[in-house]
């Protein structure tokens, strides 16, 4: 029964996607957004050959955003542009070097090459969808906000009713609600609370009690979430976001601090699953630093880390080194896995993008105190930790929230481009009047 609901919602999201998209494009964005939460949950449910509906309506954004890409206005400025691109083609050009005749193979990197393009074309036509305008912007926030929150209660309720799928990790039960893993559900509980307080940092309405409400069901949800599914990325993504918002944002490290570390505190001496789920964390450091207990780390990650590096330098030969494999090689770590994937070079591009979005969004926060632009900061600071244990760069999940934020220096670059064209039109026009004003005075005389 729950199968046949979740194909219905598949068809649904499917069909309100393909309508807007069709017939009214100017909507798809935010309607993107608002159904893409639901479609997640029915990523256990293929519909067509073994594509999901996450899969489907991929393809079908990729495409339609491929298409207003190419009719964007040319002197549109979009941060990293070029960089994206290139590290896109390094992607295709790895594919290509590495070519398998298995079909499967292909056809497992067509899908991932597509959630790739989409989420930077996100990123590319964000500002002139709409975070340039600032009410669609509140607005497309807002959306995002309360169908993560959605998405979060359905997931408890799943639990509540003892539908949730769920993981084994080392006698912990981890629940997924209605995804295939519980990751998912973790990290939309953060990003939900992410959009949440800033929705309230930038509305310019006075939020009614209902909202008020809401925001506080956002912070339970958000809590109980990282209970039940108990995943270690999660729990460091909250921690960092609550580091950087209360306590640097909102100014209040002088409380944060010693309420994070009483909490932990109390959660690891209350919680003996949590102590589980940390153990061979929590052995390192009780070896004092033991090369052999450091293996073990992150669930045997660090094993995993020193493999794969003896790979690369001792079995791949220069040109993969250089380029990669075009494999994903399942390293639990996004630098080790572009390393693989794309060579020195694409991780290099990949590096070389990240640190001047980092750079450009302390710099632009620094001049603007846009608390849309610090959000943006604070997401991309939790990816760059998240990815020393994970994927977020390549999961359309984390990715597009990430995208969606970033596009606030596009937003900052044009609105300084019309500055700067406003006044040298001011600049022209005030000298044409001065040349007229000479002229006069010299007819007069």
């Amino acid at each position: 029964m729950l199968d046949f609901y979740l194909t219905l919602a598949s068809y649904f999201g499917l069909a309100t996607l393909l309508i807007v998209g069709l017939f009214f494009n100017r909507h798809f964005f935010l309607t993107l957004f608002l159904v893409k939460p639901f479609i997640d949950m029915t990523v256990n449910v293929n519909i067509i050959g073994e594509f999901n509906a996450l899969e489907i309506s991929g393809v079908f954004s990729a495409l339609l955003l491929l298409i207003k890409y190419l009719n964007k206005p040319i002197s549109y400025p979009t941060f990293n542009e070029i960089w994206i691109w290139i590290f896109i083609g390094l992607q295709i050009f790895s594919f290509f070097l590495n070519v398998s005749v298995d079909t499967r193979s292909i056809f497992i990197s067509t899908k991932v090459y597509l959630k790739m393009l989409n989420s930077y074309l996100i990123y590319f036509m964000a500002a002139i969808e709409m975070f340039e305008n600032f009410k669609k912007r509140v607005n497309l926030i807002k959306v995002i906000w309360l169908t993560t929150l959605a998405a979060g209660v359905i997931t408890i309720l799943v639990f509540a009713l003892g539908l949730s799928n769920f993981d084994t990790t080392r006698g912990v039960v981890r629940y997924n609600g209605l995804y295939n893993d519980p990751g998912t559900p973790s990290y939309l509980s953060v990003i939900c609370l992410l959009f949440c307080n800033l929705y309230f940092s930038i509305t310019l309405k006075k939020p009614n009690h209902f909202f008020k409400f809401l925001k506080v069901l956002t912070i339970g949800v958000t809590g109980v979430i990282l209970v039940i599914t108990m995943t270690k990325s999660a729990l460091v993504m909250f921690l960092i976001y609550v580091i950087m918002w209360y306590g640097i944002y909102e100014k209040h490290m002088f409380l944060i601090i010693p309420a994070l570390a009483i909490s932990i505190y109390l959660s690891f001496s209350l919680s003996d699953d949590l102590n589980t789920r940390f153990e061979t964390e929590i052995n390192y450091v009780d070896s004092g630093g033991d090369a052999d207990a450091a293996k073990s780390i992150g669930t045997g990650r660090v094993n995993r880390w020193e493999t794969l590096f003896d790979v690369y330098f001792n079995e791949l030969g220069p040109v993969n080194q250089l380029f990669g494999t075009s494999k994903h090689w399942m390293a639990h770590n996004q630098y080790i896995a572009y390393l693989m994937q794309v060579g020195i070079v694409g991780l290099t591009i990949f590096l070389i993008f990240l640190i001047r979005f980092i750079v450009k969004l302390f710099t632009i926060y620094h001049k603007t105190h846009n608390p849309s632009v610090f959000a943006a900061y604070t997401l991309l600071i939790m990816y760059v930790f998240y990815a020393f244990t994970g994927h977020p760069f390549d999961y359309t999940t984390l990715l597009w929230y990430l995208m969606i934020l970033l596009s606030m220096i596009n937003v900052y670059d044009v609105h300084q481009m019309r500055l700067r064209h406003q006044k040298i039109k001011e600049l022209n026009e005030s000298n044409l009047l001065l040349k007229k004003t000479q002229l006069n005075i010299n007819n007069i005389r």
